[in-house]
């Protein structure tokens, strides 16, 4: 589980996600450029194809030698709930597709299968909780 969080602080940073709240946020304006970078179609809405392949490519990236799997030297380094760091696993890309599936649809409140602009500022928690 541990890598998974490395993985989801990743994603939070490079995409710019905000935390969860009961409260539906309003994107500011760095989470809109964000968002708009995701909405390759420019509806308005990142579907499931626009987000799994800006994660995917984030994948990519974090790859640094192209073997399908992310290692502890390929990701940035992440903190638990107490604020200690925390050393991750390998991640295969199944595995990391899975995880961006999984928040994917708990971000997609309105279960609608597309983020707005307001279910992207809130999506999962930078922690990976």
């Amino acid at each position: 589980m541990r890598n998974l969080r490395g993985i989801a602080t990743a994603l939070a940073v490079v995409l710019g996600l905000g935390a969860a709240t009961a409260v539906r946020a309003t994107p500011d304006t760095t989470t809109q450029k964000s968002f708009d970078s995701v909405d390759v179609d420019g509806d308005g809405k990142v579907s499931w194809e626009e987000y799994r392949n800006r994660m995917l490519h984030v994948f990519h990236a974090m790859d640094h030698n192209g073997d399908g799997r992310l290692t502890p030297d390929e990701t940035p380094p992440a903190k638990d709930k107490s604020g200690q760091s925390v050393k991750g696993g390998t991640v295969t890309i199944e595995a990391y597709n899975a995880q961006i599936e999984k928040a994917f649809k708990k971000a997609d409140s309105d279960g609608n299968g597309a983020l707005d602009p307001d279910e992207w500022a809130s999506a999962p928690p930078k922690s990976g909780k």
